[in-house]
């Protein structure tokens, strides 16, 4: 494969509709899908924000990114390269870049879905050691969220301070409170410490 010279631009609403019916319902467990329409409406209220990443006018691959206003760093939400341009390095490529685009965050958060508690547990190990060899590391919390389970991890962001896990936390349940209904917080979403105490 001819080494791509990939653009990055924000996808419009049509687009984002386009990637995903036919892409993210192909890349992610049903179990791990938001709705279309609570995406579209955190990207109309301005709290998610999604990259599509153009091989000339040919989707290369998409980063989902949620921080809603005031918030300190950015969570990546989903992330995928498509079938055509994956076993080539282009994803860790990708995921390098992405602090530079995301250029006002401290860092990226990312919740990676747990082997132990996935519907494809191979899938989920992969998707642990691809964020481990692209320089994100494990907080050792966990996290429930709407019938999912989660490990979140951190990607530092250059030129900031290495966070600690307790605040990379803490900068996670933030952006939740900012985007979800009190209901829904308490209904759906939970946050464990390592010892497996309740937190956040």
């Amino acid at each position: 494969m001819r080494e791509p010279a990939f653009i990055w631009r924000l996808l419009t609403g049509p687009e984002l509709t386009d990637v995903y019916l036919n892409e993210m319902r192909r890349d992610f467990p049903a179990g791990e899908l938001k709705p279309l329409s609570m995406i579209l409406n955190s990207e109309a209220d301005g709290t998610a924000h999604t990259w599509g990443v153009f091989d000339g006018d040919t989707l290369a691959a998409y980063l989902l990114m949620v921080r809603p206003e005031g918030c300190r760093m950015s969570q990546l939400d989903y992330f995928a390269v498509v079938p055509a341009y994956r076993a080539h390095g282009i994803g860790a490529q990708l995921l390098a870049q992405l602090p530079a685009h995301e250029d006002t965050a401290e860092a990226i958060l990312i919740e990676a879905e747990m082997p132990e508690k996935a519907e494809d547990a191979a899938m989920a190990v992969r998707r642990l050691g691809f964020y481990a060899r692209c320089g994100a590391w494990d907080t050792h919390y966990t996290e429930h969220l709407f019938d999912a389970w989660f490990r979140i991890l951190v990607l530092d962001c250059p030129g900031c301070a290495p966070l600690a896990p307790e605040t990379a936390v803490e900068a996670l349940t933030d952006c939740y409170r900012r985007t979800i209904s009190p209901t829904q917080w308490q209904k759906h979403v939970q946050f464990f410490a390592p010892d497996g105490s309740v937190c956040g």
